[in-house]
């Protein structure tokens, strides 16, 4: 055997007991719907790594095909656990019993195909597709709102998640434009072994719980802690822009408020994520626009003012983003809330008079 080969074989099984490691590792702090994430993904990735073997031999093998079905889902779960990553949360249709079974059965449908006639079919070539909409919408996932992201460990994810993919599609297209034998050339396949071990090796110094982790997935809320000495002015300078209406100005952004305190930006994300609680800079700043917009839909000498001008005035660019904002936080949209505050007030007001 090929010293090519075996350093090949000894990367590619190597990462399979990374990846072992790795997910039995993170076990208890997953959610449920995190456990079945990293089982599709870890599955994939092996059947990915047992697919792309250099042993000649291997295309005759009749678990090929299995391997093959499973690799042709992995930027589809990859694309899957970038959204998670972004969003925290599980979309609506996957917690209902007909969105579990239509999922299964294209599961199911898909891996058939591969099972009984390989890759021989037009629907590899359509997967290829699927596959490469995945891949960028997956980088799309991962570099949206990157600096508004204040977890450390969530934005160097989304760089890695951002570079498979990347990685990804540049090698998908690669494979369609080639004439040549590149995919089982054992330089390419050595490789690819290398960086999906070095990957995987990097995902498990990253998934050291952090100083004060007990493990325990039910408490996964950020807590504010109380701001230390040294980020004490810091903080207070925060707060004085705050109550003077910084967050009023339309395009704030993480890096003209750091600049503002005259502090690196990295210190103001840790600042805000670790002291005050939140993940999110726009989230941040949103719910001081926020309680500013409701403050003035009950403000009687705003009554006929127009609810566009309030958002504006709040700072947001634009009424439909300020609607959503505004329902998912008092759970009314901004008319609703205006009537029912207004009519409370005015209610009140006559009994007092009529008292």
């Amino acid at each position: 055997m090929a010293l090519v080969t075996l350093a090949d074989m000894f990367f590619r099984f190597s990462a399979l007991g990374l990846l072992i490691a790795l997910v039995l590792f993170n076990w208890p702090r997953l959610t449920h719907f995190e456990r079945l994430l990293s089982v599709a993904l870890a599955t994939s990735l092996t059947c990915f790594l047992l697919l792309t073997q250099p042993l000649p031999e291997w295309r005759f093998n009749p678990l090929r095909n299995l391997f093959l079905a499973g690799t042709e889902l992995l930027p589809l779960i990859l694309c899957a656990c970038a959204w998670y990553l972004i969003t925290q949360r599980v979309p609506h249709w996957l917690t209902l019993s007909w969105g579990r079974w239509l999922l299964g059965y294209a599961v199911l449908a898909s891996s058939s195909v591969f099972l009984i006639y390989g890759g021989n079919t037009h629907w590899h070539t359509l997967m290829h597709l699927f596959s490469a909409f995945a891949m960028c919408a997956a980088l799309y996932y991962c570099l949206a709102n990157f600096n508004d992201d204040l977890v450390h460990s969530r934005r160097r994810m989304r760089l890695i998640l951002a570079a498979f993919a990347l990685l990804h599609c540049l090698v998908l297209v690669g494979f369609e434009l080639s004439t040549s034998l590149i995919r089982r050339d054992p330089i390419y396949l050595l490789a690819n072994a290398v960086f999906v071990f070095c990957l995987l090796l990097l995902l498990t110094g990253m998934s050291r719980p952090a100083v004060g982790d007990n493990g325990n997935p039910s408490q996964t809320a950020q807590q504010t802690l109380p701001v230390p000495a040294h980020w004490l002015t810091t903080y207070e300078a925060l707060q004085t822009l705050l109550a003077q209406g910084i967050y009023r100005q339309p395009e704030l952004t993480i890096g003209l408020l750091a600049e503002r305190l005259d502090i690196p930006t990295h210190q103001l994300r840790t600042l805000i994520n670790q002291q005050l609680g939140c993940k999110n800079f726009s989230h941040f700043i949103n719910q001081y626009r926020l309680a500013y917009a409701a403050e003035q839909l009950r403000d009687l000498t705003h009554a006929r003012t127009a609810i566009l001008s309030i958002a504006y005035d709040a700072g947001f660019n634009s009424i439909g983003p300020f609607n959503r904002a505004f329902k998912q936080a008092y759970a009314l949209t901004p008319g609703d809330y205006r009537r029912q505050h207004l009519s409370a007030v005015q209610s009140s007001s006559k009994d007092c008079t009529g008292s």
